[in-house]
C-alpha cells in the first residue's frame, strides 16, 4: 500500500461549498475576487480541487482553509504578515508548517521565486507525533505536472521533510533541485558512482542519472522527501 495518502477521507468539494454557504458568498463574488470565471468555481465543488494559490487567497474572504483540507476546524492556513509570527500556532497542540513561494514539478520543473514563507498549515502536534514527523523540519509544496502520476498528481499539496545532510535522502520520492529548477521525483542513490538515478512513476516520461560531477557542482541537490499528501487535487480511485 502506498503511503502517500491524504490524511483523512475528506470530500473537498463539499467542505468548500460549506464554508461558501456559511460566509454567504456566492461563486460569481468568489470568482470576481479571484479573477476567474464562475465556471471554475463551480468546478470546485463537484470535481476538482482547488489549486494551493487560490486557498491562501480565499483566507481573505474569511474561508477557514484548515477545515477545507482535514474537516477540522482551526483557522489553518493564513498569509504570514511576517516572520516573528510565522511559527506560532493558534493552540498549544497544533505546529505550525510554512508554505514557500516555490513548486516542486512533476514534469519540466518550475522556478524558485521565493524562499520565504507565504502561507502556513496548523496540523496536529499528536498526529506528527504518531507518524514520525514531530522532530522535522517540515513544509508544504504543491505538485505541478504528471511525470509523478499515479503516485501524485497535478495540484497535490504535499507534506515535505526538509533535509539538510544528504545521507537522509537516497531514495524515495524526494524533491529536488538542479539549477534554479525544483522537481519532485523517485530518487535511488548509486553508492559506485556516488550519483543518483532520478525516475518518474508516469512510464511516458524517461528517467535521467545525475552524476557525482554534477553534485559536487552544486548544480544538484535533494531538498526534502515527500512525507505525505495533504490535500489530493482529484478524486483518486
Amino acid at each position: 500500500m502506498s503511503t502517500y495518502q491524504p490524511l483523512q477521507d475528506i470530500n473537498v468539494c463539499e467542505l468548500f461549498k460549506e464554508e461558501r454557504n456559511r460566509l454567504n458568498l456566492s461563486q460569481k463574488k468568489i470568482a470576481d475576487f479571484l479573477g476567474m470565471s464562475s465556471k471554475q468555481v463551480s468546478r470546485w465543488e463537484s470535481q476538482i480541487a482547488i489549486p494551493a494559490d487560490k486557498l491562501s487567497l480565499l483566507t481573505e474572504l474569511g474561508f477557514d482553509v484548515n477545515y477545507i483540507i482535514t474537516g477540522n476546524s482551526s483557522n489553518s492556513l493564513s498569509l504570514i504578515p511576517s516572520e516573528n509570527k510565522a511559527l506560532q500556532p493558534s493552540h498549544t497542540d497544533l505546529t505550525v508548517v510554512p508554505q514557500y513561494d516555490l513548486a516542486a514539478s512533476a514534469g519540466g520543473g518550475a522556478l524558485v521565486v521565493a524562499e520565504h514563507p507565504i502561507a502556513r498549515f496548523e496540523l496536529s502536534s499528536r498526529w506528527l507525533q504518531q507518524n514520525n514527523l514531530h522532530n522535522k523540519k517540515l513544509t508544504v509544496v504543491p505538485v505541478r505536472g504528471d511525470s509523478m502520476e499515479h503516485t501524485l498528481y497535478d495540484g497535490d499539496l504535499t507534506l515535505v521533510s526538509l533535509v539538510e545532510d544528504p545521507t537522509d535522502a537516497r531514495e524515495g520520492v524526494c524533491v529536488l533541485r538542479f539549477d534554479d529548477e525544483i522537481f519532485v521525483k523517485r530518487i535511488q542513490y548509486d553508492f559506485k558512482s556516488k550519483g543518483y538515478k532520478v525516475t518518474s512513476d508516469n512510464s511516458a516520461y524517461s528517467g535521467f542519472f545525475v552524476d557525482a560531477d554534477d553534485i559536487s557542482a552544486g548544480r544538484f541537490s535533494v531538498l526534502g522527501r515527500v512525507e505525505r499528501v495533504l490535500q489530493r487535487a482529484r478524486k483518486v480511485d
